[in-house]
């Protein structure tokens, strides 16, 4: 196999929008072993850098976002009670630590988002996808059990019936299929969504920030708490930003965002 179809994460910035791909096209970018344990490591440069606004995960090429997880690996990997703790584990920080992303989150689908692919869009704040786009979570076809949490996640979407069909069946469906039943926000063209991603990254980060923390906090009481939510909305009245919008709207003008 050549380099540059090994099994990696490629990360990317284009100003303020940070851009995570699944690369690995031989099996419709399933995520490795080695993926799962970069992919926090990949978030932190993300959440570290002032300049990302937005980051975007998606799969390379156009056939697929994600396959799930490599399962040419369970044999070798997640054959052993220790095996499947470790990739289990593994698994779980990974989505963890997309959640504990401090700046919005993007999943663009587009092809085939099954099993642990759907996993990981659950696990971004939206979820757009492409015309041709289809989802399915095979579990019992292949007699795994899907995590808890990410069934939670799934449940909050969609709803505990939607989601016992998902899992009880193990159908695919497709696009419209997929936004009526509200497993993605909205289908559209990939470059449809990029422009609305830019968009946001053209926003008041510490906004965001304080919108996506007291939502979260709503859905999951406990995860920062009511003081650290009230605190993000105080940091944004005394900041600079809140005086730019000010000034640009009086201006009428397009505000420019420092994050501070």
């Amino acid at each position: 196999m050549s380099s540059e179809h090994t099994p990696m994460l490629r990360y990317q910035k284009d100003g303020g929008v940070a851009t995570l791909s699944i690369d690995h096209p031989t099996r419709h970018n399933a995520m490795t072993f080695d993926m799962w344990a970069a992919l926090p490591g990949l978030i932190e440069q993300a959440d570290a850098d002032p300049d990302v606004r937005v980051l975007v995960l998606r799969g390379a090429g156009e056939k697929a976002f994600s396959s799930g997880s490599d399962i040419s690996q369970f044999g070798e990997r997640r054959s052993t009670e220790a095996g499947v703790k470790l990739w289990n584990d593994t698994v779980v920080v990974a989505a963890d630590r997309l959640v504990r992303l401090g700046k919005p989150s993007v999943a663009l689908i587009r092809g085939l988002c099954f099993g642990g692919g759907v996993g990981l869009s659950l696990h971004c704040d939206l979820r757009f996808a492409t015309p041709d786009a289809s989802f399915s979570i095979p579990a019992a076809k292949l007699g795994v059990g899907y995590y808890p949490a990410w069934l939670k996640r799934l449940s909050s979407l969609v709803g505990p019936a939607v989601a016992k069909e998902i899992m009880f069946t193990a159908r695919r469906y497709d696009a419209a299929q997929a936004l009526k039943v509200g497993l993605v926000n909205d289908v559209r063209d990939e470059a449809e969504t990029l422009e609305l991603v830019t968009r946001m990254a053209s926003l008041a980060p510490l906004s965001l920030r304080a919108s996506k923390m007291a939502i979260d906090e709503a859905v999951e009481p406990g995860k920062y708490g009511d003081d650290a939510c009230q605190q993000a909305l105080r940091t944004c009245f005394a900041s600079q930003d809140y005086k730019e919008g000010q000034a640009a709207f009086q201006e009428k003008r397009p505000p420019v965002f420092a994050g501070r």
